[in-house]
């Protein structure tokens, strides 16, 4: 059996059993995972218990001072710092940083490209160190915001202070990139960001390498301004699986780390009470099953569709008649202002995939649930009236899901066959949601 650990001073909050545990399921390795809380006064000398496992998870804040446990570190590792990869070999330890890794993989998960561009980082602790890595070798110019910017000594990086920052902001200047490597909006004290509006307002794209929440005000604050947003737990997933690449002398990220994050932030979501959103092409049954849903779980049921015409104050078909684009505008508005709310319920239209910024929200706050209907079925039986984009018969559904499909199944944790009859979809649904959650 392959033994392995994370080590650190309070970690009653760690997922890194959870995402171990579900490699070595989904591999079928027989290994094990453990929590070792150490004191701060002990990690200099704690070489005896790290040559215990076959690989350790280091965390905050012992990065640094474990090092002098090592026999050898890696270059990268070096540059940056600071490791939280440590692998025995023998009887040497030798130590990594997957953590440049990791946030690249959050990245691309999402289509954010720095490369080339504008990009900010907030903080300089030993998360920051390995972003800014991670960016450099990404091609981006990076400029650091830091309350004592002295500090900041990564050759070619633009140190400022938050107050330069904020001037800058002030008279036009921004990016293409804001990244949060401070643990502001952490839990327990989620309702804080390390900036406000008027920062964030001057860039495309967020990313909060915090994860607990999945939904910080740091983004909520993006979304709100409909910029591209990033979550933390993609990379600490990401950075979970370069670790076992490096134990195991093998390249292990060959779809794992999308399908234990989806696992992960589902259950996350369901376990916090979050909203459940359906989503699916229109007439699949998201709002039959979502109102039986709700009611089976005792929660609140919105259709989306409907809280935009109450929300807009008028129909629809109307608002097409502006344009598409007129309708999408008040469809993300809609998902933000539910987005904030907590046990909903929702029926999502069957564009609300659309956008980039919308699935975006949807992974963030809360369990996406695609519900796949067979297109022959859905044409048999669709409704045309009061839907603009079927003017024209439902055959048109055809080409509106074969554009689709890959968004629902990416924006989706879950995916639900819904080829059969209302009870047996609800059945199903529950059992994928958990009846008493």
């Amino acid at each position: 059996m392959n033994r392995y650990c994370v080590i650190g001073e309070k970690l009653s909050h760690t997922r890194s059993p959870q995402i171990h545990d579900l490699f070595f399921t989904i591999r079928g390795i027989d290994g094990s995972y453990d929590v070792r809380e150490i004191k701060r006064e002990d990690i200099g000398s704690c070489r005896d218990l790290l040559m215990q496992y076959d690989g350790v998870n280091v965390t905050i804040p012992y990065k640094t001072d474990v090092m002098k446990n090592l026999d050898a570190i890696s270059e990268e590792a070096k540059r940056i710092g600071a490791v939280n990869t440590l692998k025995r070999v023998g009887d040497r330890l030798e130590g990594y940083n997957s953590d440049p890794y990791g946030f690249a993989a959050m990245l691309a998960s999402r289509g954010v490209d720095p490369s080339g561009k504008t990009v900010v980082v907030l903080g300089w602790g030993g998360a920051a160190r390995s972003v800014v890595h991670a960016l450099e070798e990404m091609g981006a110019q990076v400029t650091v915001v830091s309350r004592d910017p002295a500090k900041v000594d990564e050759k070619g990086v633009r140190a400022i202070d938050y107050a330069r920052l904020k001037e800058e902001c002030a008279s036009g200047r921004g990016g293409y990139l804001l990244v949060n490597c401070t643990p502001v909006g952490m839990y327990p004290k989620e309702g804080a960001s390390p900036v406000d509006e008027s920062v964030i307002s001057r860039f495309d794209a967020l990313a909060d390498i915090v994860y607990n929440p999945m939904y910080t005000q740091f983004l909520r604050i993006g979304a709100k301004l409909g910029k591209r947003c990033v979550g933390g737990l993609y990379m600490l997933v990401a950075q979970a699986m370069k670790s076992q690449s490096i134990w195991r002398d093998e390249e292990v990220d060959d779809g794992a780390t999308a399908t234990i994050f989806k696992k992960l932030s589902f259950d996350e979501a369901i376990g916090g009470g979050l909203n459940v959103y359906l989503t699916g092409v229109m007439s699949c049954g998201k709002s039959t099953l979502g109102k039986k849903l709700a009611a089976a779980l005792g929660r609140k049921f919105v259709d989306m569709d409907d809280y935009i015409v109450s929300r807009e104050g008028r129909s629809i078909p109307e608002m097409f008649d502006e344009g598409e684009e007129t309708f999408r505008d008040a469809e993300s508005r809609a998902l933000y202002e539910l987005s904030l709310e907590k046990g909903l319920v929702v029926a999502t239209g069957g564009g609300c995939i659309l956008r980039d910024k919308n699935a975006d929200v949807l992974l963030l706050s809360g369990a996406t649930v695609f519900v796949k209907r067979d297109i022959d079925k859905i044409i048999a039986t669709a409704d045309c009236s009061g839907r603009p984009l079927l003017k024209d018969g439902a055959d048109r559904l055809r080409g509106i899901y074969a554009a689709r499909k890959d968004r629902y199944f990416a924006s989706a944790q879950v995916v639900l066959d819904n080829d059969g009859d209302v009870k047996e979809g609800l059945e199903k649904l529950l059992s994928i949601v958990g009846k008493g959650e």
